[in-house]
């Protein structure tokens, strides 16, 4: 699961085609619904999923904001490993088939997957009769051998590319939906279809970000550093230029340009394997669309136990240079991905984000809004100078 998920991550760079220009997004919708809160299932801290039906069958999904369409492992892949039960055609009666077959490349690998139509229902009262899906027939994804999920639930902000097939989001008509990771260990996560009520504020005490992207949730990101003496313009990522954000639920990760990760590793003191120095790190801040963000240690550092690396220096891990020795150590949450668009070099903000801030993704605005994340995932007021706030909220 390490090297599968953790250093690869379902979601973030598929389909990624240099688009980043500018939001076209589908404005029908049937009107808006109660809003409901469905519970994100944590598994080890790097798979969060969801039940939801299609076919009459209850299938376990990761509920990816970095893809745009449903893929569901299914019995067509008869030398597929099973860890869960596989959607299965004969067993539904409303499948419609239409024997398309695509390749679908997402960050952790490629599968190759046969179009239909199926009815699909999340929570009480979201429904799609006609929704169209997926049927995982190979793939090289390896976490799916393992994996407590069945499927990839797209909910990026447009149609996928090359066709205008309606998404998930149309058929139900969610113009806005919010995702929220708690941060103690082991504990879940929220996906809420709908609006989202502020605690302690209005919905004007939130950070806004322009989605810059076509098939994105992406926006601007700007003046990548840590808090420490050793930063300067100099060695800072994503300066005057700017750099383009993901911010993606399907990563496990933070994704960055390696050169931005040799930066960095400029910055820093050397995280300690045992983890010791951790109340010693800086916080890493950041700028999101104008709005300064930051993340303390404990959501850059992760603890990786039951896997033995060896490397001279932490940031080596970064390059993918160790090799096996340890069995208990730290290591920067971070992964590294060099990819371009026409707004910047591309980061992946994944998990660790979501830990912190509450995000809401609105397709009708193009925009995407952030709170504080309180410890039980409660949205809280934004501020701009929030290093107590964030800092005092947060129990891990």
């Amino acid at each position: 699961i390490l090297a599968a998920y953790f250093l690869s991550g379902v979601g973030g760079t598929r389909h990624l085609r240099h688009d980043l220009n500018g939001p076209t997004l589908d404005k029908a919708g049937k009107g808006e619904h109660a809003s409901y809160k469905q519970e994100l299932h944590n598994f080890q801290n790097v798979q969060y999923f969801a039940d939801f039906h299609i076919g009459g069958q209850k299938i376990a999904g990761i509920f990816d904001t970095g893809s745009f369409e449903l893929l569901v492992r299914s019995t067509r892949c008869g030398h597929c490993v099973h860890p869960t039960a596989p959607y299965s055609r004969e067993n539904s009666h409303t499948f419609i088939g239409n024997g398309t077959v695509q390749e679908h490349v997402f960050g952790s690998g490629p599968c190759m997957s046969m179009l239909g139509f199926e009815s699909v229902s999340v929570g009480p009262y979201l429904s799609s009769p006609h929704q169209a899906f997926w049927e995982i027939i190979d793939h090289r994804i390896p976490v799916l051998d393992t994996a407590k999920f069945a499927a990839i639930v797209g909910i990026g902000p447009n149609f996928a590319h090359g066709n205008r097939m309606k998404t998930l989001l149309m058929n139900y008509g969610v113009n806005e939906f919010s995702i929220c990771l708690q941060r103690q260990s082991g504990l879940p996560g929220f996906l809420t279809w709908g609006p989202t009520e502020l605690k302690g504020g209005s919905r004007h005490n939130v950070a806004v970000a322009r989605v810059v992207g076509k098939h994105h949730w992406v926006t601007h990101l700007h003046n990548v550093r840590f808090n420490s003496k050793k930063a300067n313009a100099a060695n800072s990522p994503c300066g005057n230029a700017g750099c383009a954000a993901i911010i993606d639920s399907g990563t496990s990760l933070i994704a960055a340009p390696g050169i931005a990760l040799m930066q960095l590793s400029e910055q820093i003191e050397q995280i300690k394997e045992d983890c010791s120095n951790m109340h010693e790190l800086p916080t890493l801040h950041f700028t999101i669309d104008g709005n300064p963000f930051e993340l303390p240690p404990q959501a850059y550092v992760m603890r990786v136990t039951g896997a033995t690396l060896e490397a001279n220096d932490i940031w080596d891990v970064l390059f993918f240079k160790p090799k096996m020795r340890k069995l208990d150590m730290c290591m920067p949450a971070f992964m590294q991905i060099d990819m371009t668009s026409q707004v910047g070099p591309v980061w992946i903000l994944g998990m660790p984000f979501f830990r912190y801030y509450h995000t809401t993704f609105d397709r009708k605005d193009a925009v995407m809004r952030f709170a504080r994340a309180g410890p039980g995932c409660e949205p809280l007021p934004y501020m701009s100078n929030s290093t107590k706030s964030l800092l005092a909220v947060d129990h891990g």
